[in-house]
């Protein structure tokens, strides 16, 4: 099916979700329970907007524990990422997203994982993001692991990928029979 109507059908789904502060509170108690989120040293995560799984939480416990926290800014259509400190780095930029005001540019992503945005995703991992292709263009040349979060209402038996799209390492969503490895990843192929 066409990515702009799967993009359209998903977004509509996620603005009627009723219990998402449950289904937000078990998305971030899986993430922060991951191995891979536990042996990290730096955590990249976009900053969710309203309907979108909550990533506040997420950003304020990794910097309460010590991780480096660094969040998205999109400068002239490529995205970077700056550590922050708090959450009063942040301000709103480009797409009425909150982005951070600090200088301190991330160089390198060792020991990383990095939370993908996307309106949904399939069974094999796959995503549809928002359609400009900026985190495609980021996780091309990215090493660390790929951990998307969804909604399980937002979960598609498959998306039409372009050899540009980016498979996840992980998915983590409210229920647990999607919460999976991408197969190639748990082969231990990354």
């Amino acid at each position: 099916m066409n990515k702009q109507i799967l993009r359209n059908k998903y977004k509509e789904i996620r603005k009627n979700i009723n219990d998402k502060k449950e289904l937000d509170d078990k998305i971030f108690n899986k993430v922060i329970s991951l191995k891979e989120y536990k042996e990290s040293n730096l955590f990249l995560t976009y900053v969710s907007l309203k309907d979108e799984v909550d990533t506040f939480k997420l950003i304020e416990y990794g910097l309460k524990i010590g991780k480096k926290v660094a969040v998205p800014k999109c400068e002239q259509d490529i995205i970077k990422f700056y550590y922050i400190t708090s959450l009063n780095d942040l301000k709103e930029g480009k797409f009425n997203i909150l982005e951070p005001i600090t200088n301190n540019l991330v160089t390198n992503f060792k020991n990383s994982i990095c939370i993908v945005p996307g309106v949904a995703f399939d069974k094999q991992n796959n995503r549809i993001g928002y359609g400009k292709g900026f985190y495609d263009k980021f996780l091309q040349n990215y090493n660390g692991i790929k951990i998307g979060l969804v909604y399980s209402k937002c979960i598609c038996e498959e998306i039409d990928i372009e050899k540009t799209d980016i498979k996840m390492d992980k998915i983590v969503c409210d229920y647990e029979e999607f919460s999976r490895d991408c197969p190639e990843f748990s082969k231990g192929k990354f």
